[in-house]
């Protein structure tokens, strides 16, 4: 990072103070920014990240979203900006909107070229122009041309998810940051993709959420955010953020929630819409469990010893089945396969009973490998398969390796055709583990991916996977549709019901919602039918449209993983191009774009590049306050404090308040170490609104320099690369009109 790019203008001297204290502003502070990459160093345009609102709407599980994010170009020249985000990685991107001042145009999706040399086109034409894509799973990035000096430019993403409970707890995840520093990244691209800024942006970020379950709610709470929960029924509630909430997305946010009963609950939700159907069944665990509901267990281990494993990630793979061993009941059965170039199973006929003397055994085995040789997954897994199973015993097949395998379409479509008889879950062990191959395996068996990368966080994450796994409900469910036309239903076969997991089938249906949906398993107290009358028990709503697409992402994500099995690549890329027009879906080969009717510009725009911010665990001196506001405190303004008592310059009295001029600002003196700071333009909206709201400013304020001026808890920074706009509840705030 460079002094030259923090645009903060309190006299030279704070320039050089600036560029000297980088390192540590660094570590202090990341404003959100469009970074302009290129051009001479001393020329800097930014295009600030203003708002940010979440409207989510909870449904079930399933989660809606839409994203808004206000930028605004304060730079001299037009932009193009790049803005890489995260979502999850099971997000269904289903819509683009771009609004620049009061013309607003809405996204098409495209194949993935044409999208882009439409963009290409506008962009060079001069019209407002937005190109969505996704760069990685779960990884999204947005380019914006021709964004004009003084443009205010909204974007909308539309999106929704499934979620997925862990340890019987739904989590809602709303990334707005990105990891820690390094993340795959040179240290050049951190360099240049780091944007700390000395001003304070204080932008809003808002969330309005509403959710509706499937059953009556447990609890509600968010270990990232203070919330306020309004509840209008046992099943209905809104969820915003708390008045002193800090609106800063340096913390990523976080809703969980559970469901309260104590019985297995089906709930059904439909979405008739046209021409097609869709339909959602969700089997809810009960919220405890009695030991008699769980059924005999039997666990196939088949873990990794080749030559990547070597060292530390066998280490952590012992580790990993030590405790998951230790966990077993005399009643459980279990076997271990190995596998490197081959595969070595513990014993060849059948699974072992969980007695002391077999654990032992398995520990021998497992500690006589020392990691070598080739990474054959797919002739462990048939051998593991293959053993024999005794009837009503729920299995479990957990895959334990570094990732560097051979792992490819046949071994997903394997583990799918086998769902029916076990749940397949991966542990991805090391510092280097391939998250997408563990996760596609987890996926492939409707499983759990965890990812474990040393020593110190091996055996309570194994211990919590442990509980994970431990407590199945019901195994070998059937699923049969009798008056209720369903097709395309996924997945199939059904996997496990386990205590911390649902069922959840999504799927379509023809003609009118009626008939009845049957359900057989076998349990721990024996065999388990139910029957769900399909007009009576369904929800019908408008909020459950997501359903359309969520079906189609379930649908891509199975045609990503197992593939095509005559190997036709060209075949399968032209399923997955259509899947992604016909529903209106991001995929790798599809791609939103919006493009504006009007011509703005001849001029070329400047390519600008957006770093997120970085995340509060990674902020030295974080604490919660107003937006990004304190988060200067620790890094800045004792610097800021000790070099003007360094450089005293000649006093100054302006309406009985004391100043020293530095540079081209006037610093009162009533300033102190740790106030929040906002920047505001001269002759903005939040300008005026300050001087409306304490016309008493207007002698410090309307100098003809910029002035730095202390209000109480806040100060203010009036000077011309200040900001336009900043949330009333905010400025009333910095001016004690109100808490």
């Amino acid at each position: 990072m460079h002094g030259q790019s923090w645009g903060w203008s309190v006299g030279r001297c704070l320039a050089a103070l600036l560029a000297l204290s980088a390192a540590a502003l660094a570590a202090a502070a990341e404003t959100p920014y469009f970074q302009v990459l290129g051009g001479p160093a001393a020329r800097v345009e930014r295009l600030p990240l203003l708002q940010t609102r979440a409207d989510v709407d909870i449904v079930g599980a399933i989660a809606a979203v839409e994203l808004h994010q206000v930028f605004e170009n304060r730079g001299n020249v037009p932009i193009e900006a790049v803005y890489v985000f995260p979502a999850s990685t099971r997000a269904a991107v289903s819509g683009l909107t771009l609004r620049v001042g009061e013309r607003t145009v809405r996204g098409v999706i495209r194949e993935k070229q044409q999208a882009r040399a439409g963009y290409d086109a506008a962009r060079s034409e001069g019209r407002n122009t937005a190109l969505l894509e996704q760069q990685a799973e779960g990884v999204f990035r947005m380019r914006l041309a021709n964004i004009l000096p003084g443009d205010r430019i909204e974007v909308a993403l539309q999106y929704s998810e499934l979620l997925r409970p862990r340890e019987g707890v739904y989590e809602f995840f709303l990334p707005t940051t990105r990891g820690a520093p390094g993340g795959g990244e040179s240290a050049a691209q951190a360099a240049v993709r780091t944007s700390a800024a000395a001003e304070v942006t204080d932008y809003s970020f808002a969330l309005a959420l509403r959710l509706r379950g499937a059953a009556p709610f447990a609890d509600i709470a968010s270990p990232s955010h203070r919330i306020e929960v309004q509840r209008s029924g046992a099943r209905q509630a809104r969820v915003t953020f708390a008045p002193d909430e800090a609106q800063a997305a340096t913390r990523d946010f976080v809703l969980r929630f559970g469901y309260a009963g104590d019985a297995v609950a089906g709930g059904l939700q439909l979405f008739p819409g046209a021409p097609e159907q869709f339909f959602l069944l969700t089997l809810q665990p009960p919220a405890s469990v009695l030991p008699e509901q769980v059924p005999a267990r039997e666990y196939l281990f088949v873990v990794d010893v080749s030559g990547s494993m070597a060292g530390a990630p066998l280490d952590l793979a012992k580790l990993v089945l030590r405790e998951l061993l230790a966990g077993m009941r005399a009643q459980d059965r279990f076997n271990v396969v190995l596998f490197a170039g081959a595969a070595s199973t513990l014993d060849a006929k059948a699974a072992l009973a969980g007695t002391p003397d077999n654990l032992q055994r398995a520990l021998r085995f497992i500690d006589a490998a020392n990691g070598g040789g080739g990474t054959d997954l797919l002739s462990a897994l048939r051998a593991a398969y293959a053993l024999p199973r005794s009837a009503g015993v729920a299995r479990s097949v957990v895959v334990v390796t570094d990732g560097g395998i051979v792992a490819g379409e046949a071994v997903s479509r394997l583990i799918r055709s086998r769902l029916g008889e076990a749940s397949t879950f991966a542990f991805g062990v090391g510092a280097s583990v391939d998250k997408a191959v563990i996760q596609r395996i987890a996926r492939a068996g409707a499983g759990e991916a965890v990812m474990i990368e040393n020593l110190d966080e091996g055996r309570p994450q194994a211990q919590a996977f442990r509980r994970y796994i431990e407590q199945p409900l019901l195994s070998g469910i059937a699923v049969t549709f009798e008056g209720f036309d369903a097709y395309d239903v996924s997945p199939m076969p059904v996997p496990d019901l386990f205590a911390q997991r649902p069922v959840v089938l999504v799927g379509k249906y023809r003609g009118t919602a009626q008939g009845r949906i049957h359900l057989r398993a076998q349990s721990g107290r024996g065999p388990y039918e139910a029957v769900i009358d399909v007009a009576a028990a369904a929800d019908v709503s408008q909020a459950n449209a997501p359903l359309r697409t969520l079906w189609a992402r379930n649908v891509l994500a199975d045609r990503m993983d197992l593939g095509a099995e005559d190997g036709d690549r060209e075949n399968l890329r032209r399923d997955i191009t259509k899947l992604g027009l016909d529903y209106g879906l991001l995929t790798p080969y599809t791609a939103f774009v919006a493009v504006d009717d009007a011509v703005r510009t001849q001029q070329p725009s400047t390519q600008v590049d957006q770093p997120l911010p970085q995340r509060a665990s990674q902020v030295a001196s974080y604490a919660s306050g107003s937006g990004n506001a304190l988060l200067l405190a620790a890094a800045l303004q004792p610097a800021l404090q000790q070099t003007i008592a360094a450089n005293a310059a000649p006093v100054r009295v302006i309406g009985g308040r004391e100043f020293r001029e530095r540079g081209d600002t006037l610093v009162d003196l009533a300033w102190r170490d740790g106030q929040p700071l906002l920047r505001i333009r001269r002759d903005s909206a939040a300008y005026r609104r300050l001087l409306q709201l304490r016309p008493d400013l207007r002698i410090w304020l309307e100098q003809e320099r910029s002035v730095l001026l202390s209000l109480g808890r806040y100060a203010v920074l009036v000077d011309p690369r200040g900001f336009s706009d900043y949330p009333d509840a905010l400025l009333q705030r910095a001016v004690a009109l109100r808490p």
